[in-house]
C-alpha cells in the first residue's frame, strides 16, 4: 500500500475529489445489495439478483502469507475467541473501544532514556493549552494519545490548510461512507477503517499512486490479485469501490489476525506486514509506539499513516465540536446494475438509460476502456438507480448502435493492420474502437472490439490482407509474390523438430516469441543469429525449430507459409542481389578507368559517397586507382520502390539524396 500523501498534495487532490465526485441517486436504505436487471435480453424478462455479494476468486496462499496462518484457521491461542466476547459484551466505558481503551502504563521513550514513563490517558495531559481537546468522542479504534495524533488534530482544526482539506475530504466522503461501513460492519470490524481510504485517496476511486496502487484503498498489482480483484486491460476491480471494498475486509482481518493490535495493522497496511515484521524483531517489542521512538524501525510514512488515521477518525467522530458540522456530505452512491450481452460502449449504455455519459463512468470506475469487455456476456454494468426500467426498455431499440461489434482474440505474430483490414476499418478506428494508443499495446492473446462484417466480406479482406503480408516490402514484379527471408545457414536442421517462420510484430520480444513455442531463448537467437540482449523489431522474420506436436493453431500462432518464402543465406550474393532486385536496383561491379573518388563514382549512379561507402564497407573519402573495383547499386526499374525513384532522379542531375 501507498498510504502517505504530503499534506498539500492531498489537500488538491481533496479539492479535485469535491468539484467532480458525482452525486447520483438516493441510498439504498438497508445492508442488502442493490437489485440487478437484465435487459436487451430476448429469452429472459428483467429480474432481481440474490442479495449476497459474489465471492471474491482470492489467493489462499497469499492470504496466508499475509495473515500467518492458513485462511480459515485462528492463529491465536484457545481463548481468544472468549476475549472477543468479553470485548463486545462489556465494554468499559461508554464510547470505548471493543478493540481496546488505550490506557495501560508503558514505556515510551528514546534510546537511552532510563526509566518508562507513562502514557498519558487524555490529550489534554499533553496539551492542557488546547482546551477543545476534552470531552472528545473516540472512535471504535483504539487511541494511545501521543503528541502525533494532537499534531494532526491541530493542522485539522486551527490551520486554514487543514480546515479546507478536512471539508473537502468530509464533502467527498459522503459518496462511499454507506457503502463502506455496510462492508466493514459485515466483516465485522471497526468502522473507523472508513478513514483509512480518507487519508489513502482522498474517496477518489479512480487515484492513482507513482508507484502504481490504485482505487480507494490503493492496492497495489500484487495485493489485488491475493485479495481477488480482477486487473487487465479492459478491467481493474481496484477502481471499484463495491468489489475492492469487499476485498480490502479480508485485507484488514488478515492484518489483525496477524498483529492483534490495529495500530500495527495499519502500518501494515501502509508499509506492508513485512517491514513491520521486520521492526518487531530487529528491536524486540510489538509497541507500535514503542517502535516510533526506535531509529529505522518503521519508515517513516508509516510512523505518520496511523496517527494520520486516526485523527481523522477523531474529527470524524467529532464533527460539530471540531468546528465541521456544516459541511454537507455528496450524495451516497445509489445505482441499478444492469447486464449487457456483449461489448457495449459506456456512452450507448447511459443514453439507454436516460443519464449522462458521465454518470454512467463515475459508477463504473473499474471499466478502463469505455466500453465493457469483448467476448463477455452478461456483463454487469452500474446505472443511477430508478433508471433499469428506462434500460430495459430503451437498449434494445438500440440495438443497431451496440451490435454491431464482435470480439476478436489476437494471434501471436499478427499485423495488427491485418486485423483492421479483414474487419474492414482503418488502423486509426480500431485503435480508437480499443482504447488503445498505438499498435505496440496490442499482444497476441489480446480479445479487440472488432466491427462485424459478413464471412464473405471477411474471406476477401482476409485474402487482401494475406497477399499485403507477402508484399511487405516486395515490390510488384517479384516471381511467385515470395517474401525474402536471410537466416544463417536455411539449411540447418535440427533433429526431432520441424521448422516453421514467424513475423515479428510491434511489441514483440524474443523471450515472449520463446514462450508461445516452448524454445529456449538461446536457442531462438542461435538458429537466427541475434543477440538475445538486443530488441527485436517488426518485419523482422524468425526461423524457429518446435516440437512437432505443438499444435501452433490452437495456440494462436500467425505463422508464414513457406510456400511464399524465398529462404536465403544471409549476406550471400544471392540474398543481396535478391535484395537489391526487390526494391528496384542491380548489384555490378564498376572499374575504375582513371583516378576517382566514390563521391564521383557515385554521383554516376544517383548514390552518395556515403552510400558507397556502406555498401563497400571503405571510408566514404576513398579514391579508387585505375583498374581498382568497387560495388554499385544500379537503378533497373525506379517504379519499383521510392527508393530507386529517388536514385534515378539524382543519377539524372536531380537533386541529391543527404
Amino acid at each position: 500500500m501507498q498510504g502517505f500523501r504530503p499534506f498539500f498534495r492531498g489537500l488538491a487532490r481533496a479539492a479535485l475529489v469535491a468539484a467532480t465526485a458525482l452525486p447520483v441517486g438516493a441510498a439504498h436504505a438497508d445492508d442488502r445489495d442493490p437489485p440487478v436487471v437484465t435487459p436487451g435480453r430476448q429469452d429472459a424478462p428483467p429480474g432481481p439478483s440474490p442479495a449476497a455479494p459474489a465471492p471474491l476468486p482470492m489467493s489462499d496462499s497469499g492470504r496466508r502469507a499475509v495473515r500467518g496462518c492458513d485462511v480459515g484457521e485462528s492463529c491465536d491461542h484457545l481463548l481468544a475467541g472468549l476475549r472477543a466476547f468479553e470485548r463486545e459484551a462489556f465494554p468499559r466505558r461508554r464510547g470505548a473501544s471493543p478493540w481496546g481503551d488505550g490506557e495501560r502504563i508503558t514505556a515510551s521513550r528514546a534510546p537511552g532514556a532510563r526509566s518508562p514513563r507513562r502514557r498519558p490517558a487524555s490529550p489534554t495531559e499533553l496539551r492542557p493549552d488546547l482546551p477543545w481537546l476534552a470531552g472528545l468522542e473516540m472512535p471504535d479504534l483504539p487511541v494511545h494519545w501521543d503528541h502525533r495524533i494532537i499534531r494532526f488534530l491541530e493542522f485539522y482544526v486551527e490551520d486554514p490548510r487543514g480546515q479546507q482539506l478536512m471539508r473537502a475530504w468530509l464533502r467527498a466522503q459522503g459518496r462511499y461512507r454507506d457503502l463502506i461501513v455496510r462492508e466493514l460492519r459485515r466483516a465485522k470490524l471497526p468502522e473507523d477503517l472508513l478513514y483509512v481510504a480518507m487519508i489513502e485517496s482522498s474517496y477518489d476511486s479512480r487515484e492513482r499512486s507513482r508507484v502504481g496502487a490504485s482505487g480507494l484503498w490503493q492496492f497495489m498489482p500484487g495485493g489485488g490479485s491475493i485479495y481477488g480483484l480482477r486487473q487487465d486491460r479492459w478491467i481493474d476491480e481496484r477502481n471499484d469501490p463495491v468489489r475492492a471494498t469487499r476485498a480490502v475486509t479480508a485485507y484488514f482481518a488478515d492484518l489483525y489476525q496477524r498483529f492483534g493490535d490495529w495500530d500495527l495493522a495499519m502500518a501494515a497496511f501502509n508499509a506492508g506486514y513485512g517491514a513491520v515484521l521486520r521492526g518487531i524483531a530487529k528491536y524486540n517489542t510489538n509497541d507500535f509506539w514503542q517502535l516510533l521512538e526506535y531509529e529505522n524501525a518503521l519508515p517513516w510514512e508509516s510512523s505518520v499513516y496511523v496517527p494520520k488515521a486516526l485523527a481523522c477518525a477523531i474529527v470524524g467522530r467529532n464533527r460539530k465540536k471540531l468546528g465541521f458540522g456544516d459541511v454537507e456530505p455528496l450524495p451516497p452512491m445509489s445505482f441499478d446494475v444492469v447486464a449487457v450481452p456483449k461489448s457495449v460502449s459506456l456512452a450507448v449504455i447511459a443514453r439507454a438509460a436516460g443519464v449522462d455519459a458521465d454518470d454512467v463512468e463515475a459508477l463504473n470506475p473499474h471499466i478502463r476502456r469505455g466500453r465493457t469487455p469483448p467476448g463477455e456476456r452478461d456483463f454487469q454494468v452500474r446505472i443511477p438507480a430508478g433508471r433499469a426500467d428506462e434500460f430495459a426498455r430503451r437498449f434494445p431499440q438500440l440495438r443497431g448502435e451496440w451490435d454491431s461489434h464482435d470480439a476478436y482474440v489476437v494471434r501471436h505474430g499478427e499485423r495488427f493492420e491485418d486485423i483492421a483490414t479483414v474487419h474492414g476499418v482503418s488502423v486509426r478506428k480500431l485503435l480508437e474502437l480499443n482504447g488503445l494508443d498505438s499498435e505496440r499495446d496490442v499482444t497476441g492473446g489480446m480479445v479487440l472490439v472488432v466491427p462485424r462484417v459478413s464471412e464473405a466480406e471477411k474471406a476477401d479482406n482476409r485474402t487482401r490482407a494475406r497477399e499485403s503480408l507477402y508484399a511487405a516490402g516486395v515490390p510488384e514484379g517479384e516471381p511467385g509474390g515470395k517474401l525474402l527471408v536471410a537466416v544463417p545457414d536455411p539449411t540447418l536442421v535440427v533433429k526431432g523438430r520441424r521448422r516453421v517462420f514467424y513475423r515479428v510484430v510491434t511489441g514483440d520480444s524474443l523471450y515472449r516469441i520463446a514462450q508461445v513455442f516452448r524454445v529456449e531463448v538461446a536457442d531462438l537467437a542461435a538458429w537466427n543469429g541475434l543477440d538475445p540482449a538486443a530488441h527485436i523489431h517488426p518485419r523482422m522474420v524468425l526461423q524457429v525449430w518446435i516440437d512437432p506436436r505443438l499444435d501452433t493453431a490452437a495456440a494462436g500462432v500467425a505463422l508464414l507459409d513457406p510456400e511464399r518464402l524465398a529462404v536465403v543465406k544471409a549476406g550471400s550474393e544471392e540474398h543481396i542481389v535478391a535484395a537489391e532486385k526487390l526494391v528496384g536496383r542491380e548489384r555490378q561491379v564498376y572499374t575504375a578507368e582513371r583516378r576517382e573518388s566514390y563521391e564521383q563514382i557515385g554521383r554516376k549512379y544517383g548514390l552518395t559517397a556515403r552510400d558507397l561507402a556502406r555498401i563497400n564497407r571503405k571510408p566514404f573519402d576513398t579514391v579508387l586507382e585505375p583498374g581498382e573495383t568497387c560495388i554499385v547499386y544500379k537503378v533497373v526499374d525506379r517504379s519499383a520502390s521510392d527508393r530507386a525513384a529517388e536514385q534515378a532522379r539524382a543519377a539524372r542531375g536531380g537533386k541529391r539524396r543527404k
